[in-house]
């Protein structure tokens, strides 16, 4: 497994995953400032301002841990939304799964399920992981239901873990495994 040498693009039935272009980071800062994003996504603290968020695609455009796509559309050149694989690890080869589909508009049309499954039998069959796993806020439960329904199993929770303004939440643990996901049915 060697994140040196990236797939430049993966291609669904409805979505593709291409390589970030920078000239969508200011997108993207809209995206990661947007305060309904940030509520149902962000550990940190506050939306994420534009320097932020443009050192945030910098650093995982260099990083060899981080393997981060955009989710266009077919013949779209402004992505829908961000997907990726962080914190991969070789010697225990698993991952972290991050996606948000950025516009209200673009929400509830199957893009970003369609962009999971993708990622997943990407870091499976190409990367040669064994289990992808993330974190998902108690209050999101349509991305509960979607994780779910792709075959994520419920793994543990980080008891009242984020705060938001109401107070504290819990953050759920989930993962599928390789051999889950080969016998799965999905979408």
């Amino acid at each position: 497994m060697r994140l040196g040498g990236k797939t430049r693009t993966l291609d669904g039935e409805r979505v593709q995953l291409r390589r970030h272009d920078p000239k969508n980071y200011g997108l993207y800062a809209e995206w990661y400032g947007d305060s309904e994003i940030w509520h149902l996504t962000s550990w940190a603290r506050m939306p994420l301002g534009r320097s932020a968020v443009k050192r945030l695609f910098e650093e995982r455009e260099l990083s060899s841990t981080d393997d981060s796509f955009a989710i266009h559309l077919p013949g779209e050149k402004k992505p829908v939304g961000v997907i990726s694989l962080m914190n991969v690890s070789e010697a225990n080869l698993s991952a972290d799964l991050s996606v948000i589909v950025g516009a209200p508009d673009d929400r509830s049309h199957g893009y970003g399920a369609e962009a999971i499954e993708m990622i997943v039998r990407y870091a499976f069959d190409n990367l040669g992981l064994n289990r992808v796993g993330l974190s998902v806020f108690e209050f999101n439960g349509t991305a509960i239901s979607t994780y779910e329904r792709l075959g994520f199993e419920h793994e543990g929770r980080l008891r009242r873990a984020i705060k938001r303004a109401d107070g504290f939440h819990d953050a759920l643990l989930m993962s599928v495994l390789r051999d889950e996901w080969n016998k799965g049915s999905r979408l």
